[in-house]
């Protein structure tokens, strides 16, 4: 039984190491493929230092450094500026090469007005203005430090406009923790920054949106309160794809949009979803 026990363990670390070569050469190719000047290889080496530092290596850095890269996709040229250290390059990989923001053709989604809650850096609303090129993004991101560059990164994007407010369920200030090591990591929290906040109700009057076509939501947890309560401007949104924050979890997330007719579609391989997705 041991024999066949360990026989068992070094076919899995086989087959484990056979992903991760492939996953590292696929990672390579979007690069070769995307990259334009030099950006190729600042990309492979600041992905490695990336890699290193979350495996706790450490180096001499500032940690928020960013660095340019110039890019092309779906005919259109663009820079990005991302911090080698804080996690910026892991959620580009996240959402250009896994795409865990992609649509599936099967749901005939083609938005005009997206929302974009959490929208970090600016790399999901790059991918969507790159796949909806006629579509209005507002992007909403609370942290100072983010925003900055979320702004640099969509300044050639007429279609994304920005907004430096925390997402809440009222307008006001709430306290906003920008401390955390990796920069997709901030949050509201008691201790923090005071931070103004602004509302989806306050979001839609001021910008005029009678409808949202695709609503995404990576707000660190504090989609508990903004789907739960104050919520029936609900009523406006057509879909919604989400990344849940433990405790908030799939049962509550379909008792609170029960009332407003949503379908939940889970991921899977056959769908092609990486995020939970809601329909109308």
């Amino acid at each position: 039984m041991t024999n066949i026990f360990v026989a068992k363990r070094l076919d899995a670390h086989g087959k484990n190491k056979k992903m991760a070569l492939k996953n590292y050469i696929s990672k390579i190719n979007l690069a070769l493929r995307i990259s334009r000047n030099l950006s190729f290889l600042k990309l492979l080496i600041n992905s490695k230092k990336h890699s290193a530092y979350q495996k706790g290596r450490r180096f001499t850095k500032t940690k928020g450094e960013s660095i340019d890269y110039d890019f092309a996709m779906n005919g259109k040229s663009f820079q990005l500026a991302m911090r080698t250290y804080r996690g910026d390059i892991e959620i580009f990989y996240e959402v250009f090469w896994s795409k865990i923001y992609q649509i599936p053709s099967n749901y005939l989604l083609k938005p005009t007005l997206i929302v974009d809650l959490g929208a970090h850096i600016g790399l999901a609303s790059i991918y969507f203005a790159l796949q909806n090129k006629a579509a209005k993004i507002i992007a909403i991101e609370a942290s100072a430090t983010n925003f900055q560059l979320l702004k640099n990164n969509t300044s050639d994007f007429e279609n994304i406009q920005c907004i430096n407010k925390a997402i809440y369920t009222i307008d006001g200030y709430i306290n906003f923790d920008d401390a955390d090591n990796f920069s997709y990591n901030t949050k509201i929290s008691e201790t923090g920054t005071p931070t103004e906040c602004i509302s989806m109700h306050s979001i839609m009057n001021k910008y005029g949106i009678e409808n949202i076509d695709l609503l995404k939501i990576d707000i660190e947890g504090a989609e508990a309160a903004l789907l739960s309560e104050n919520n029936d401007w609900l009523h406006k949104v057509q879909h919604i794809i989400i990344e849940l924050h433990k405790p908030y979890n799939l049962e509550q997330l379909s008792i609170d949009l029960k009332p407003f007719g949503f379908k939940c579609h889970l991921p899977d391989d056959v769908n092609g979803l990486k995020n939970i997705f809601l329909s109308r």
